[in-house]
C-alpha cells in the first residue's frame, strides 16, 4: 500500500524523497501523483499519498556488503537480497554507486500452494524470474521450493522490466497498473518517468529497465 503522510512545519519534497527513497531526485514521484502544481508550496497539515519505490542508497567510503546488511537488516546473512537485485553479489561495491534496497521489515506474505517454483513467484512479483534467490534468503529456505502452505515473506522491490521493441511506457504503464482512464494513465506515466529518471515519457531505449511504483504491500 502506498504511505499517507500530513505535512510538518519544515518539510519539503526533496526532504521527503530522501527519508521515503533515499534519494532526494525522486521528489517529482510524489508531486505526480498527488497533482501538485507547484512542488515548492505544500503547506502543514497537507496530506500527501506516498507511493512507494524501493529505497535507494549511495555508496560511501568506507561500507562493506556486511556493514550495509547490518545497518538495513540487522543481519549480515541477509547481504545478498541487496546485493543480487544491483548485480554486485560476484563484485565489489563501488562508492558513488546506488543500491536498490529491499524491504525485508513492510512485507507482504504469501501462501505457498501446489505448482508455485520461487521462480514462477520472483516472476509474479518482480518481473524478473532471475531474482527468485532473494526470496529463498529472506525466507531461509536453502533447500528450494517451498511446499503447498509454507507461508513466505514477500520482500519488498518495486516490479521491473527491461524494455523491448515495440514497448512504449503508456503500455508498459497500463499493463502494470490496468486501465484507470486517460486522466489516471497520464498521471500514472508520469509517476513511473519520475521514478526512473526519465525526462521525456515518449522516449524510452529497448534494455531499459523500468521499475514500477507500486500502491500495494508486497509490491
Amino acid at each position: 500500500m502506498s504511505s499517507k503522510y500530513q505535512v510538518q512545519a519544515g518539510d519539503t519534497l526533496w526532504e521527503l524523497a530522501e527519508r521515503f527513497y533515499g534519494d532526494g531526485r525522486l521528489f517529482r514521484v510524489i508531486s505526480v501523483i498527488n497533482h501538485l502544481t507547484n512542488p515548492d508550496n505544500i503547506v502543514v497539515g497537507q496530506g500527501l499519498e506516498i507511493p512507494y519505490v524501493t529505497f535507494r542508497y549511495q555508496v560511501q567510503v568506507g561500507d562493506t556488503k556486511k556493514k550495509l546488511a547490518l545497518k538495513f537488516y540487522n543481519d549480515i546473512a541477509m547481504s545478498e537480497v541487496y546485493e543480487i537485485p544491483n548485480g554486485a553479489a560476484q563484485r565489489d561495491l563501488i562508492v558513488g554507486e546506488w543500491l536498490l534496497i529491499p524491504d525485508l521489515a513492510n512485507v507482504g506474505h504469501h501462501t505457498a500452494v501446489a505448482g508455485e517454483t520461487l521462480k514462477v513467484l520472483a516472476q509474479r512479483w518482480y518481473g524478473e524470474e532471475g531474482l527468485w534467490t532473494i526470496i529463498s534468503i529472506a525466507n531461509h529456505l536453502p533447500d528450494g521450493d517451498p511446499t503447498p502452505g509454507t507461508v513466505l515473506i514477500q520482500p519488498r522491490l518495486n516490479r521491473l522490466h527491461t524494455v523491448v521493441a515495440g514497448d512504449t511506457l503508456w503500455k508498459l504503464t497500463e499493463d502494470n497498473y490496468g486501465d484507470g482512464g486517460t486522466d489516471r494513465a497520464q498521471t500514472l506515466v508520469k509517476m513511473v518517468a519520475a521514478a526512473n529518471f526519465i525526462d521525456d515519457p515518449d522516449l524510452i531505449t529497448v534494455g531499459q529497465v523500468i521499475y514500477f511504483p507500486s500502491f500495494e504491500l508486497g509490491g
